[in-house]
């Protein structure tokens, strides 16, 4: 009976030596594996951790996602088709309850980096996203610390809607927004908030026609049925540098129209009054075109489409008031005399508003303030020249003999031709 409990002891105290020999030996073995192989394995392999489930253990609760956004460049400001393509960083941060571990059991490591394909993430959207071609961000990589904060850098080169308003191009002012938020998880589960007031515009490459002063971000939430669904909405302000459209439109367009107001002082027997004038209507409207090929299509008139069209219609106005000259100019001696109330209108008002003075008291009947164009009449119905001291006389048909004594140069002319 002794030797029997003799043996189980022994037995007993073989195996505890066994035991705690391979223990010894595993801890060992455990020691001498690197921290971050351990740390890797015992949060995505062991815990049974899985992205497709939201971080957090007690399901009530949101997940508080903090947004942010840097503008790194603005490439193409599509005004015709209201398109806005930019460079952009996005940051977000929030908290994965089941990525924390004791950095002390683990050699002190604070910080890991992982594929971010292998964390749950939110569902991240840009709202007004044109891009049909967009497959997702630019991510690869997120940052996790100790105490379950991660970190998702994400670049990406966005197009989105922007309403233009060109009502004051080339000197306008555009204000295009970003607006971010989650499509299919309201906010009970996914909750995002802004991370300041303003966005970040540290590392904005400069753009050669528009200059962004300053971004801004709100935060919005509305309610669908009930069910609130949080935004934050990032506002990018930005002015048109308008040196380039007033150098090669603005001015051109400016020195048409001293053209225009020039052709007012052409005489009105100037043959070439009215082609000058059609001239530079053409010049106008070609302007016109190349500011209606740079505009979107909207009821927004724009300010240099203004001055054009106004430009056009004094050009307008100049060619049928040098058309209604030269019918007078070029009308017969016997026609109707001018009626009282176009002298009242033309030599009193409108004579008073170009600062002309009221022309309709001169005596504009008397011959010193007259001129007949010369009239060619046949050699017999002239009379001879009288006294040869530059004294001509001359018989009209209709008209009285009637000498001058300071005759018009074309008068003279003509009866030099005769003379001879």
């Amino acid at each position: 009976m002794a030797n029997y409990l003799s043996r189980h002891v022994l037995l007993v105290l073989i195996v505890l030596w066994w035991t705690s020999c391979g223990r010894v030996e595993g801890q060992a073995r455990s020691s001498e594996r690197p921290h971050m192989l351990r740390l890797y394995e015992d949060l995505f392999q062991t815990s049974g951790y899985t992205p497709d489930v939201r971080p957090v253990r007690d399901v009530r609760t949101p997940t508080n996602v903090t947004v942010n956004l840097a503008l790194a460049h603005i490439i193409d400001m599509d005004e015709k088709n209201q398109i806005l393509t930019a460079d952009v960083w996005l940051r977000l941060k929030w908290i994965d309850e089941f990525l924390r571990w004791n950095a002390t059991e683990y050699g002190g490591i604070e910080l890991i980096t992982v594929k971010a394909v292998k964390i749950w993430r939110p569902d991240f959207f840009l709202y007004h996203n044109v891009n049909h071609e967009f497959d997702g961000w630019l991510e690869d990589v997120v940052m996790i610390s100790s105490d379950g904060l991660v970190d998702w850098k994400a670049p990406a080169v966005t197009m989105s809607a922007c309403l233009v308003d060109v009502s004051d191009f080339p000197f306008d002012r555009q204000a295009c927004p970003l607006k971010f938020g989650s499509w299919n998880q309201h906010g009970r589960q996914v909750n995002y908030v802004n991370e300041s007031e303003d966005g970040d515009l540290e590392d904005l490459i400069r753009n050669v026609e528009w200059e962004v002063p300053k971004m801004e971000v709100q935060r919005d939430v509305h309610d669908y049925n009930g069910v609130p669904y949080p935004d934050v909405t990032f506002t990018i302000h930005m002015t048109r540098r308008s040196t380039f459209y007033v150098i090669n439109m603005f001015l051109p367009c400016a020195l048409l129209a001293f053209v225009v107001a020039a052709t007012f002082y052409l005489p009105p027997d100037c043959g070439e009054k009215i082609s000058f004038g059609v001239a530079v209507l053409l010049s106008l409207a070609v302007f016109q075109l190349l500011v209606a090929e740079a505009v979107p299509r909207s009821e927004n008139i724009p300010a240099i489409g203004r001055y054009i069209f106004v430009s056009m219609a004094l050009m307008s106005v100049s060619l049928i008031a040098t058309a209604f000259v030269i019918t007078l100019g070029d009308s017969v001696e016997d026609s109707k005399p001018v009626p009282d109330w176009a002298r009242k209108v033309f030599l009193k008002y409108i004579s008073m508003a170009l600062l002309m003075g009221n022309q309709s008291q001169r005596r504009w009947g008397s011959r010193e303030h007259s001129y007949s164009p010369p009239t060619t009449v046949k050699l017999t119905e002239m009379n001879g020249f009288v006294n040869g001291n530059g004294m001509y006389s001359v018989n009209y048909p209709s008209i009285r003999s009637t000498t001058y004594k300071d005759s018009h140069p074309a008068l003279e002319k003509q009866l030099e031709y005769l003379k001879k």
